[in-house]
């Protein structure tokens, strides 16, 4: 199992360090049965490992956020103004391009995409930190039994740091959308927003 783990890089993010999984899995094994062994010190979960998942997490948070953009306007819309915009999602894009050309479609899509990239940096980036660091501080044999707990705490802690980044942008964003008139951009309306 470890040696799958090595092959596909991809996988290291999605489970804790290698050696908490190195003997439960692997026929090979000579650990006894449901006990798990260290098998490699190569792995080593340095300031360049966090980097890329949070790197990672970032970039893919904004590009999913900002692609969605768009239908986020239009719900948007529909949530506040639900007299006006009562056609639908479809019906919704074409009031709002109707009544704001295309563009209008984009309103809030600088704060989405700075938002999310900073909110998707702390989430998957602090989700391994954390996982790491419990895992180390239990030991593979405790951190094998607890991996459930491991990865629930993990990813709680990282959302809620990642969230405190994430709402003043979020602010920012809502209020583009619910008043268009409001400011011009993620820069003018956060100045606002702040004064």
């Amino acid at each position: 199992f470890s040696q799958i783990l090595k092959k596909m890089s991809f996988s290291r993010a999605l489970v804790l360090p290698q050696s908490v999984f190195a003997s439960a899995m692997d026929k090979k094994s000579t650990a006894p049965r449901g006990k798990v062994m260290a098998t490699s010190a190569d792995k080593v979960y340095d300031l360049n490992y966090y980097l890329k998942g949070a790197l990672a997490g970032g970039i893919c948070c904004a590009v999913t956020h900002g692609a969605l953009c768009p239908v986020d306007v239009v719900k948007t819309r529909i949530q506040l103004d639900p007299a006006t915009y009562n056609r639908g999602l479809i019906g919704g894009f074409k009031q709002v391009i109707a009544a704001e050309g295309a563009g209008g479609l984009l309103t809030g899509l600088g704060p989405t995409v700075v938002g999310y990239f900073i909110q998707g940096w702390f989430k998957f980036g602090g989700v391994e930190f954390f996982k790491v660091q419990f895992a180390k501080n239990l030991g593979d044999q405790k951190a094998w039994d607890n991996k459930t707990a491991i990865y629930l705490a993990s990813s709680a802690m990282a959302e809620f740091i990642a969230d405190i980044f994430l709402c003043p942008l979020e602010a920012t964003r809502i209020r583009l959308v619910s008043q268009p008139t409001f400011a011009t951009g993620l820069i003018s309306g956060a100045a606002k927003l702040m004064s």
